[in-house]
């Protein structure tokens, strides 16, 4: 039986949310009958780069695009050549991130009606969180929650020495360190009570005064294993409408190391980290200063916690588990008889089709 043709779109093959919510699909996707190729579509220059892509768009049954909104025109175009669409999208994509820490995304008018367009024009929108899902499910489309999942098997289990200095992890891109310096208060406070050592699994370092800071450069084959060498995982993050769509990668990768965390309760961390049970949730300083004093004072609960935040990494967010369901949801639609037709329809109906094709729930995990 001949494999049904799937294009995966990106603007950029190296960022994390390809790799690891789409790149990942690959070796699952032949028993589903799929065959996944992924091409480049340039953010810049716009009017010419659907039409380099044209044969592709022709040959192709399915269109899953990552993260990206069409022009007006070029929409036209790609649904003339491939009507069933799909976006997955982990950030809030409707809004322009903030230049500047603390600064309230851009709301631009257009970036949201280009994305609501988008949204209207795919059978399915696949997100990060239920947090997003919210935001995204009032425009039109189907709507399916995809957490960012992780590989269990590259997560050893965490084990660090109970008795020893006590280490805290962090881990992301450089360009998001300004979340972690927020806590330079706390983190030097705390740094007078107890001892313990900071490491930042990324490519630099960040700017945290009077803190016992270490950079461990990140590596997509080490960092199951640098993440297993600590105590406890910080996740904190300002609270803005692009904060709010965030996926939440990072807690569950803390989870995928069997570590407690502590987080800013905002977006998909409230999802993803259980308040009292495999971390806690934190907005003030002295919120975060309590709930790290917890945990560094008490080896036991750490540990208790990080078995539980383990098994729910491999109850919800284990690669194995989640990226079955996602090809089963891209070949159930190419199944959908008559799609091009069912395109032109009122909307409403259309998407009842296609949540009964795909039998989905509101938001189903």
């Amino acid at each position: 039986m001949a494999l049904r043709r799937v294009t995966i779109v990106v603007p950029n093959p190296k960022a994390p949310s390809y790799r690891l919510r789409l790149a990942s699909l690959e070796p699952f996707a032949g028993a589903a009958g799929l065959q996944l190729s992924t091409v480049v579509l340039p953010r810049r220059p716009e009017w010419l780069r659907v039409l380099r892509l044209a044969a592709t768009f022709r040959s192709s049954e399915l269109v899953l695009f990552s993260k990206l909104k069409l022009l007006l025109g070029e929409d036209l175009l790609v649904r003339r050549w491939c009507p069933l669409w799909v976006l997955d999208v982990d950030d809030a994509v409707m809004y322009g991130k903030p230049k500047r820490h603390g600064e309230p995304p851009d709301q631009a008018w257009w970036r949201r009606r280009r994305f609501a367009r988008m949204v209207r024009n795919c059978a399915l929108t696949v997100v990060g969180s239920h947090e997003l899902a919210r935001q995204v499910a009032p425009l039109g489309a189907s709507t399916v929650v995809y957490p960012t999942p992780v590989d269990l098997r590259r997560y050893p289990l965490a084990k660090p020495d109970a008795h020893g200095e006590v280490i805290l992890g962090w881990i992301g891109l450089g360009k998001n360190l300004r979340y972690l310096q927020d806590l330079e208060g706390v983190l030097q406070a705390l740094s007078r009570r107890f001892p313990f050592r900071l490491k930042v699994i990324s490519d630099r370092l960040p700017a945290l005064s009077g803190v016992p800071v270490e950079l461990e450069p990140w590596s997509e084959a080490t960092e199951g294993e640098s993440l297993a060498r600590c105590h406890v995982g910080l996740a904190p993050l300002s609270d803005d409408l692009w904060t709010q769509g965030k996926g939440g990668y990072r807690c569950i990768q803390y989870a995928a190391a069997g570590l407690p965390c502590v987080a800013s309760p905002v977006g998909a961390n409230r999802e993803v980290v259980v308040h009292g049970e495999t971390g806690f949730w934190a907005k003030t300083p002295e919120e975060w200063l309590e709930a790290l004093t917890r945990l560094l004072e008490n080896p036991s609960l750490r540990a208790a916690m990080g078995q539980k935040a383990r098994a729910r990494a491999e109850s919800l967010y284990d690669l194995s588990l989640l990226a079955p369901r996602y090809v089963g949801w891209l070949r159930s639609l190419l199944l959908l008889p008559g799609f091009q037709s069912l395109s032109r329809v009122d909307q409403q109906k259309r998407r009842a089709a296609v949540r009964e094709a795909l039998n989905l729930e509101s938001f189903e995990v």
